[in-house]
């Protein structure tokens, strides 16, 4: 019966963030260049009323946990205020801890809008940048 209780205690300080469970995490990004592309030309952009927009980053790994580049934690904010999710992501699938990465994001734009902040959060760490005008 102690048992149960102490692991009922220890659920409840973890779920109450009283305890971290994610020590490794010590990472942040940059971005290294943004260009859009007329519609269907590149890797995305073939809707009627959407283009391509690219976005270049460094990701700096100091932690030690890996970081993941999966095409789900990415989001980037429009300067019309919308929100653009799960683009398509060129480079490696991780970055390493101690490493840094560069990977490409291709976001699905409307037409006349550009990308203005970068977020990646995988539901324990996040990060955040702002996308240099282009």
């Amino acid at each position: 019966m102690k048992k149960n209780f102490l692991i009922a205690m220890v659920v409840a300080m973890m779920l109450a963030g009283c305890t971290d469970l994610d020590t490794g995490f010590d990472a942040s990004m940059s971005v290294d260049s943004t260009t859009s592309a007329a519609d269907g030309d590149g890797l995305c952009g073939y809707g009627e009323d959407e283009e391509c927009h690219s976005v270049t980053v460094t990701v700096t790994n100091n932690g030690e946990d890996e970081v993941s580049t999966n095409m789900f934690y990415w989001d980037a904010t429009a300067s019309s205020g919308g929100v653009y999710s799960s683009p398509s992501v060129d480079g490696p699938d991780a970055c390493a801890g101690g490493a840094s990465c560069t990977v490409t994001l291709h976001f699905d734009v409307t037409n006349g809008d550009t990308l203005t902040s970068l977020s990646w959060d995988d539901g324990w760490d996040s990060m955040d940048t702002s996308i240099p005008a282009y």
